[in-house]
């Protein structure tokens, strides 16, 4: 699970920087950009950010106000813990349900990008999936929080 999560946004940066670059270099040695490079390399940041959302979410390495988290009892950070995974897990999974209404309409819609014909909704459902993907992680983690991060030892325990 882990390499996957972390390979797949890898790859689809690689395929965005090589797509860029190959679009730059045609644009300048013969005048003509690759088709749809534009609107495939938006595309493909979307589905990189729901699926790095999903892989910051297993690390469980995203923003928390260490303010409080430092000064707060083993007790209170087990509070605040399944609290915060809770309500990731209510943002996310409404914002996979919304997600997933927006691949149905435009699959429904039939919408292709301009120049090569390509269905839209792929890469939605691309995105969509690393939504899905956060959604579990962040249920399994409500259920079953990570231990790492409530047993640090504290600065003064450790002298």
């Amino acid at each position: 699970m882990r390499i996957f999560l972390e390979a797949v946004p890898a790859a689809l940066l690689l395929a965005m920087a090589l797509l860029t670059s190959v679009s730059a270099a045609t644009r300048y040695l013969i005048n003509t950009p690759v088709p749809d490079e534009f609107e495939i390399s938006r595309m493909l940041l979307s589905i990189v950010v729901c699926w790095g959302m999903a892989a910051a979410f297993y690390y469980n390495d995203h923003i928390r106000l260490d303010v409080f988290w430092g000064r707060a009892s083993l007790g209170a950070k087990k509070i605040l813990s399944r609290l915060g995974t809770f309500l990731s897990l209510l943002i996310i999974v409404a914002y996979s349900v919304a997600l997933w209404l927006k691949v149905l309409d435009t699959m429904k819609a039939g919408l292709l990008t301009i120049d090569l014909g390509l269905s839209v909704w792929g890469f939605q459902f691309a995105a969509w999936l690393g939504t899905l993907a956060s959604a579990a992680i962040l249920l399994t983690q409500t259920i079953w929080p990570p231990r790492h991060l409530i047993d640090e030892p504290h600065i003064d325990q450790a002298l």
